[in-house]
């Protein structure tokens, strides 16, 4: 069941936008960063994962703005939300997807998908979308939320992972709770958005003057939040841990190469798990049948 609905999310996707060869669904515009990932002393009491064992591990970055074009101009609305893919690890390591808002618009794949269908009708049926967003509190909140989103640097945002984790710590205690990554150094741009590829130069500017640090942090689910529910955003007070910190210190040289780059999200090492939700198995497998269709396997 999982599997015909990871196929329907697919095709709902590739329904909405003009594929190219080898593209990606969504999130086609990207740019390759590399760096380390180095842990913090208190990390290893809270995950047993190697990552965290205290020798610096590499990173690969992908920074991305929504959308099927890979030339997507990036002062469009429609760019909105910007992504944030992660490999960090140098032999088992974990990969991380997120996306700048936090929340999503549906916490089951059948809204999920029904949310595709009604976007991809809004030119010949506008109520559509508008009964969605009328009879589905979530998806009126992101689409809220991504109307309001303002990205002056892909180094200025924070990343949220929508799932909740399990972490076991060594003495076999799990916590569930969220990650995210945080801005070290929010960029507040003294100008508009200068041009189509603005996010781009401000990002290369960064990295030429130094590097780029991002907090990963985990929070732990609030008392009467539901962790399974992907679509709500908890409460910006919630204490967080910092696990480590992401140094990104350079631009891929080939960035060419993003078309065979996969970033599958349920590569985690030992130590680390999903805690579990209704979006989960339908979303990671639709990952995994994108990744085949682009690279052609």
């Amino acid at each position: 069941m999982a599997t015909d609905m990871s196929q329907a999310l697919f095709a709902a996707l590739r329904a909405g936008a003009k594929v190219a060869t080898g593209g990606r669904v969504n999130h086609a515009r990207g740019l390759l960063v590399e760096g380390h990932f180095r842990a913090t002393a208190t990390a290893p009491q809270f995950c047993m994962a190697a990552v965290f064992g205290g020798e610096d591990q590499r990173v690969v970055a992908r920074f991305s703005s929504s959308g099927a074009n890979p030339y997507i101009d990036q002062r469009s609305p429609a760019g909105e939300p910007r992504g944030l893919a992660l490999r960090i690890g140098n032999k088992a390591g974990m990969v991380l997807i997120g996306h700048s808002l936090e929340g999503f618009p549906a916490s089951d794949p059948e809204a999920f998908l029904a949310f595709l269908n009604a976007l991809n009708q809004r030119e010949r049926s506008p109520a559509m979308l508008a009964a969605q967003m009328a009879g589905c509190p979530a998806v009126a909140r992101f689409e809220e939320l991504r109307a309001g989103a303002v990205t002056s640097s892909f180094s200025a945002l924070d990343y949220h992972m929508l799932h909740a984790y399990r972490l076991i710590a060594p003495d076999g205690h799990a916590r569930i709770g969220r990650l995210s990554v945080r801005a070290t150094k929010p960029y507040v741009a003294r100008a508009p958005p200068d041009g189509p590829d603005y996010l781009d130069k401000r990002l290369r500017g960064e990295l030429s003057k130094g590097r780029v640090v991002f907090a990963l942090l985990f929070t732990p689910a609030p008392e009467g939040e539901d962790p399974a529910d992907i679509s709500r955003g908890w409460d910006p007070a919630t204490p967080s841990f910092a696990l480590g910190h992401i140094w990104l210190e350079r631009l891929l040289p080939q960035q060419a190469s993003q078309r065979k780059v996969a970033f599958d999200p349920a590569l985690l090492p030992a130590g680390i798990g999903f805690a579990g939700d209704p979006m989960l198995h339908a979303r990671l497998r639709a990952y995994r049948l994108a990744a085949v269709r682009r690279l052609g396997r």
